[in-house]
């Protein structure tokens, strides 16, 4: 069964869109229900009974006697339902590590097509006392969309989340990214013949690319420089990378770029153009 369930949280994770905020409430009506974006692993908790497994979409399995360090700040769950699945980011390098965000099911009882709000009240009861829901704020204009934004980056967070209140569990742009900087997730297509890889064999330059909606190839460019964590060796063709940029020219390349990380967690399938909007 537990082989299952990473396919399971593959197929039905909720997805967030990064564009314009004002172009994303032409469709999403104000207020809209902020909360801190956390930089970590998309998880599904699920429970039956006493037993608790964490997963991710790629494949990570996560249980308290095979990973007690993940569960070491779980506490239990007084007040759950003998059965649940609920929606988080597990953070490795957080004190807290788990972060709940949003419950699709209960018992019997499938709650995706409940609204936001609705399924929010659930999940606070389901983890009251427990210090893992992700707490949020209502905000009625733009302005102060903004201004939760910047004052989260402050706190040293990725950036936020702005969720449309009355939206079904994975509804199409009703979730909005809104982060500390530009970025881009895109895929290696290839490693850039410099001087340094042929003395070395050590890559220092790559050319990215994202698909269209069509599932066509958008070459990006070339990135020829990392953050001091990133390891060139780990970059190779086919390695989804976050990558930093100044801007995005008019034959949508991209300005004065650099690796931020690489994302172990996402697959080239998932770097669209989208992104770009």
């Amino acid at each position: 069964m537990s082989e299952e369930l990473p396919t399971y949280v593959l197929e039905n994770y909720a997805k967030a869109v990064k564009k314009p905020l004002n172009e994303w409430l032409l469709k999403n009506e104000l207020p809209s229900l902020v909360e801190s974006k956390f930089d970590g692993i998309r998880v599904f908790l699920f429970k039956s009974g006493d037993k608790l497994v964490l997963s991710s979409k790629h494949g990570g399995i996560y249980t308290p006697k095979g990973t007690p360090q993940v569960f070491s700040r779980v506490p239990e769950f007084v007040h759950a339902p003998n059965r649940m699945i609920l929606d988080g980011e597990y953070v490795a390098r957080e004190a807290k590590g788990l972060f709940l965000f949003d419950v699709l099911q209960v018992d019997n009882r499938d709650l995706r097509s409940k609204p936001l709000t609705e399924r929010k009240k659930v999940l606070r009861e389901i983890l009251r006392g427990t210090g893992l829901e992700v707490p949020y704020t209502l905000a009625r204009t733009a302005g102060k969309i903004m201004e939760l934004r910047d004052a989260t980056v402050k706190e040293g967070r990725e950036g936020i989340m702005v969720k449309n209140p009355v939206s079904t569990y994975g509804q199409p742009n009703s979730w909005l990214k809104l982060k500390r900087f530009d970025t881009v997730d895109c895929f290696v297509t290839a490693l850039v013949e410099t001087t340094e890889l042929k003395k070395t064999g050590i890559p220092r330059s790559w050319s990215v690319a994202v698909y269209d909606d069509e599932g066509r190839v958008v070459e990006l460019g070339k990135v020829g420089s990392t953050v001091e964590r990133v390891d060139p060796r780990k970059v190779k063709r086919g390695t989804v990378v976050e990558v930093r940029f100044q801007e995005v020219t008019r034959d949508r390349k991209l300005r004065a770029p650099f690796i931020l990380r690489i994302r172990h967690d996402k697959t080239p399938d998932e770097c669209m153009l989208s992104q770009l909007a």
